[in-house]
C-alpha cells in the first residue's frame, strides 16, 4: 500500500524529520516497533530540537521543559549530544545538558509536592510589603485565587491575590508577578537576596533549605579547591589567578565561587566564572557538582553568583536545587539551578533588575 500523498508531502517538507527509505513506513506501512523498549528522557529546558548535533543547526521542533522523549539507539555518538525521537518518531538532536533521566526528574517532582521542576519560580519581597513570585507569560499555575507554596526554612501556603507588574526603575521594563498574600518587610526595592522557591499548588513540598553562612576553609578544603580549579580553568587562563568567595551550606557542604580575569569590552565580559559545591564525608572533603565555567560581566572581586537559597530534596544534606543571585555589572537576577550527574544546570533565568 502506498503512502497517502498528504503524508508523503509532510514527510518531504519537514526538515530533519526524514522518512527512512529502508523502513516499512517509507514503503507504505507503519514503522516496525524497536526490538527493545527505548530509554526515555525528559527535556530539562525549553528550546529547539536540532537537525544536526550543532547549536548552529536549524531547529526543527520546539519542545517545552518536561517533554518526555525517546533516546534513539546508537544516536549518542556525538560528544555532548543525544539523538531523540518524539512519540510519533520525529527525530533530531539535543545537547545532553538539556536532558535529565526520567527517574531523577520524578525524584524532584515528588520532593516538590508533585510539581514538575520546570514550574519552579523565584519569589521575593517587593514594594508594598508583600511577597511576589515571578510569573512571565506562559507560567502555569500562577493565577488569581490560586495557591502556591513559598519554600524557605519551611513551606508556607500562600494565595495569589492578583497578577500585577512592577517596573524596573532603571530600564523602565515591566516585570509580571503573582502577588501573594504573605507579608514582608520590603521597602521600595525587590530584595533578591531574600529569595525563596515558589511552587504552584500541589501538596506540601518536602524540600529543606540549608543555611548559607560565611566560611573560612580549612587546609584540606583549600587544597582540594586548588586542584579542582586547575581542571575548571578555561584554556590559556592561569588557574592560580582565580578570586574565590566561600560560603558554608548547612553544616556539611561548602560553596566556592571562582572568578578569573578575562576582560573583553566588545562583549562586556569581565571574568570567567565557575563554582563548586563540596561535601564533607567521613573520608574528608569531596567535590559534589560544578557550575560553569561561563562568561560574566561582574567585576572581580564580585563573583558571578551568590547563593540566596540552597535546597535539599533527599534524605541527606546533598544540595540539589540552588537559588542563585546572578550578579552582573549593573544589576542582578535570581536563577534556579538543579543538579544532574555532577553538574548544576540552570532551569530558570529570572528578571533582570539593574540600570
Amino acid at each position: 500500500m502506498r503512502w497517502p500523498r498528504i503524508l508523503l508531502l509532510l514527510c518531504l517538507l519537514t526538515p530533519g524529520w526524514a522518512c527512512d527509505p529502508g523502513s516499512e513506513a517509507a514503503e507504505g506501512g507503519a514503522s516496525l516497533p524497536d526490538p527493545a523498549p527505548r530509554e526515555r528522557i525528559v527535556v530539562l529546558t525549553a528550546g529547539p530540537v536540532h537537525l544536526e548535533p550543532d547549536t548552529a543547526s536549524p531547529g526543527v521542533l520546539e519542545v517545552p521543559a518536561g517533554t518526555l522523549l525517546d533516546v534513539v539507539p546508537g544516536g549518542a555518538g556525538e560528544t555532548g549530544w543525544v539523538r531523540v525521537a518524539t512519540w510519533d518518531d520525529r527525530r533530531g538532536w539535543l545537547p545532553a545538558n538539556r536532558l535529565m533521566e526520567q527517574s531523577l526528574w520524578a525524584h524532584y517532582g515528588q520532593a516538590l509536592g508533585g510539581v514538575a521542576p520546570s514550574l519552579l519560580r523565584p519569589g521575593y519581597p517587593v514594594e508594598g510589603g508583600v511577597w511576589a513570585v515571578e510569573a512571565p507569560l506562559g507560567t502555569p499555575g500562577i493565577t488569581p485565587a490560586s495557591t502556591a507554596w513559598l519554600v524557605g526554612d519551611s513551606a508556607v501556603e500562600a494565595r495569589v491575590t492578583a497578577i500585577d507588574s512592577l517596573e524596573d526603575i532603571c530600564s523602565e521594563e515591566l516585570h509580571r508577578f503573582g502577588i501573594l498574600d504573605a507579608r514582608s518587610s520590603a521597602d521600595n526595592l525587590p530584595r533578591l537576596e531574600e529569595g525563596r522557591l515558589v511552587t504552584p499548588s500541589g501538596s506540601r513540598p518536602a524540600t529543606r533549605r540549608l543555611t548559607v553562612d560565611p566560611l573560612e576553609p580549612d587546609a584540606e578544603l583549600a587544597a582540594l579547591l586548588d586542584s579542582e580549579a586547575r581542571e575548571l580553568a578555561p584554556p590559556g587562563v592561569d588557574p592560580d589567578a582565580a578570586s574565590v568567595e566561600w560560603a558554608a551550606l548547612g553544616t556539611g557542604s561548602a560553596w566556592a565561587a571562582l572568578s578569573w580575569p578575562a576582560e573583553d569590552p566588545s562583549t562586556g565580559r569581565a571574568q570567567f566564572a565557575a563554582a563548586i559545591v563540596f561535601r564533607r564525608t567521613p573520608g574528608g572533603w569531596e567535590r559534589v557538582a560544578t557550575l560553569g565555567p561561563l562568561d560574566s560581566s561582574a567585576e572581580i572581586p564580585t563573583p558571578a553568583w551568590r547563593p540566596a537559597g540552597v535546597f535539599v530534596t533527599g534524605p541527606s544534606d546533598f544540595p540539589t536545587i540552588l537559588l542563585l543571585e546572578a550578579l552582573e555589572y549593573e544589576g542582578a537576577h535570581l536563577d534556579i539551578w538543579i543538579e544532574r550527574g555532577g553538574r548544576y544546570e540552570r532551569i530558570y533565568e529570572g528578571y533582570y533588575w539593574g540600570c
